[in-house]
């Protein structure tokens, strides 16, 4: 973590800093931007939200939460520091400020090390920033939502749970293990990474260490507060969301004279309409059935030997990417899990080490990242008015999520042991017996 102070990356984190003080600036309004009051209003439900769990219960009766428990500790956090003379909406500001510096300095850290490792003879490779630029671009682009929504928070969880360093190989996987169980129990989708982590005793330790930190947070916010399960009843409820793949269609259709509308329920712009509901029970059959497909390669066509690191972060891209298109709901923010996991891949993409097999996947999905600030809130009126721009750059950003998803699960299927440069892997601690053979085989 301390690579990121380091004078050879002042450059990035210059150019961090100063992205990040104006998205702060915007969030705070000290400088004026053209939709605060879209967006500053989630934080204001966080902070009613706190304020009850404080009383000792989660918010049952609310029907926008839908949240596991753990999320009552991000929530939570801010309101601590009220205490500190702090508002609860810059406190909040702060704490996902953080998360997002953490992200950077995990990418810092993670592109250092490649580096480190492509030394031979004492010839000393530059870091490959790439997914370090990435994410300082793409949250920009992003925009104060990045600030103003916990996913920030749940990302850098998440990517603490791929690529967080350790002394040993031991503590390593029981850290990272840990962080995505921690995940998991904020928002769900971080338990999906355990489809990618390694064979043997380092796979095996971190998801003994998720499941058991999963367990214990569950368990003691269960003992503090009552309620603690009440979010599953809320997403069950859910329908299709405005901005969801799912949705295009039927907004597409609305202006050929399909009866849809706009409602708001749950804490989203739903539709509603003939076929809505029959396809939002659809919807869960697909996830199903794409995170099935990644099981299937997972236990039937993966080869042990053939992991490296870069293959769980490629397939950690593939899950989520398979979890936000075949969702319900597909809220802007969901744009900030992809842009921490497309950052990794980037990362796995350097000039000399070509170690990913997603990277035009990823390319197409920092696109739609890029777009997001026009979508959400420029042009968010006319997208829940069905008028024509809207709901077109909508459509089509689903349509290029859908091409990237379907490109990662062909690729990934397709995937093989990625260029064996060096026998020894780092990561687990174990020698790969198909390295070392044809690097023996070059000598």
């Amino acid at each position: 973590m301390r690579a990121v102070v380091r004078p050879a990356y002042r450059r990035p984190l210059l150019w961090w800093s100063g992205t990040r003080v104006l998205l702060l600036l915007w969030a705070t309004t000290v400088l004026p931007w053209f939709s605060h009051g879209s967006e500053i209003g989630d934080v204001a439900i966080y902070r009613g939200w706190a304020e009850l769990m404080q009383t000792g219960t989660f918010p049952v009766h609310d029907t926008q939460w839908q949240y596991p428990p753990a999320a009552a500790l991000v929530f939570l956090i801010p309101q601590w520091a009220t205490h500190l003379g702090l508002s609860y909406i810059l406190a909040f500001f702060l704490f996902a400020l953080v998360a997002d510096f953490a992200v950077l300095a995990l990418l810092v850290a993670h592109a250092d090390r490649n580096a480190a490792q492509r030394c031979v003879d004492g010839t000393e490779h530059a870091a490959h920033l790439g997914g370090v630029w990435a994410w300082i671009l793409g949250g920009f682009a992003i925009g104060p939502l990045l600030l103003m929504r916990y996913d920030v928070i749940v990302t850098a969880l998440a990517v603490g749970g791929l690529v967080a360093p350790a002394r040993s190989v031991r503590a390593r996987w029981s850290v990272r293990g840990a962080l995505i169980g921690l995940g998991a129990m904020v928002k769900a989708w971080p338990a999906g990474l355990i489809l990618g982590l390694p064979p043997k005793g380092p796979g095996r330790r971190a998801v003994a260490w998720a499941a058991g930190t999963a367990f214990a947070v569950t368990a003691a916010l269960s003992l503090m507060m009552s309620g603690a399960f009440s979010f599953l009843g809320g997403q069950s409820s859910r329908g299709i969301e405005v901005e969801s793949v799912l949705a295009s269609p039927f907004m597409i259709a609305s202006w050929f004279g399909y009866p849809v509308k706009v409602v708001h329920e749950y804490g989203a712009f739903q539709i509603s309409g003939p076929g809505v509901n029959a396809l939002a029970s659809f919807a869960e059959l697909l996830t199903v059935l794409g995170l099935g497909l990644v099981l299937w390669w997972r236990l039937l066509r993966f080869k042990q030997r053939a992991w490296t690191p870069a293959l769980m972060y490629d397939v950690a891209f593939t899950v989520v990417l398979v979890l936000v298109v075949t969702s319900r709901v597909l809220s802007p923010q969901y744009l900030i899990w992809l842009l921490g996991l497309t950052a990794l891949v980037f990362t796995e993409n350097a000039p000399t080490r070509r170690a990913t097999v997603l990277a035009r996947p990823a390319m197409l999905v920092f696109g739609c990242v890029l777009v997001t600030q026009i979508e959400f809130p420029l042009l968010f009126g006319e997208v829940m008015g069905g008028q024509f721009w809207g709901t077109m750059l909508v459509a089509v950003r689903n349509v290029v999520l859908v091409v990237a998803c379907v490109l990662s699960l062909r690729a990934l299927w397709n995937s093989g042991p990625a260029d064996p440069a060096d026998p020894a892997d780092d990561e687990t601690g174990q020698t790969r017996p198909d390295s070392l053979a044809q690097a023996t085989h070059g000598r």
